[in-house]
């Protein structure tokens, strides 16, 4: 792209029409040789920065898949070795639940040897307080059949003798009544 150089009027009649525009095609000329190499420049130090970005990138890619394979690694040792260290604490957790278990059942079941232990002394005790209460209540009822006996012997000697009087007392009637 020209670009519009002005020459002073001084120069332009020293020089001429053909002299001017030979010069205004010189600089034009020396113009885009310089935009030309300049863009050639430019060009080339781009390409020097690609391959520099490119060279950089590549070295950078290496770098970061050394380093994910090396973190990769060193992750996947932790993971093994925290799953072991969780498979050593859950099989010891699990010694320590079945031995809690264990000693739990073993003392339950002590405490239930002990309440049936004591359920029978008790069953013992109130069959035993029942006997009694029975062999009493049987005392009782005999003491109780014995003063009933008594007393009905009593009520039945004093209605006999409360009938013969009224039979003789009739029979007293009878004879005075009968003239």
């Amino acid at each position: 792209m020209p670009v519009a150089v002005k020459i002073p009027p001084v120069l332009r009649e020293a020089l001429g029409y053909e002299a001017e525009s030979a010069l205004v095609d010189v600089l034009n000329q020396i113009q885009a040789d310089q935009r030309n190499g300049f863009e050639r420049s430019i060009e080339m130090h781009l390409q020097g920065f690609r391959e520099y970005l490119d060279r950089r990138l590549t070295d950078t890619e290496a770098k970061s898949e050394k380093r994910f394979a090396e973190a990769d690694v060193k992750n996947e040792k932790r993971f093994s070795d925290a799953d072991l260290k969780n498979e050593k604490r859950f099989s010891d957790a699990d010694l320590k639940n079945e031995k809690r278990f264990s000693d739990a059942d073993l003392k339950n079941e002590k405490r239930f040897n002990e309440i049936l232990l004591r359920l029978a002394e008790t069953d013992v005790k109130n069959e035993k307080r029942a006997a009694e209460l029975q062999v009493a209540f049987e005392t009782k009822m005999a003491q109780n059949h014995a003063s009933l006996i008594r007393w009905m012997f009593a009520f039945f000697i004093g209605m006999v003798f409360s009938l013969a009087s009224l039979l003789f007392v009739y029979f007293q009637l009878l004879v005075k009544v009968k003239p």
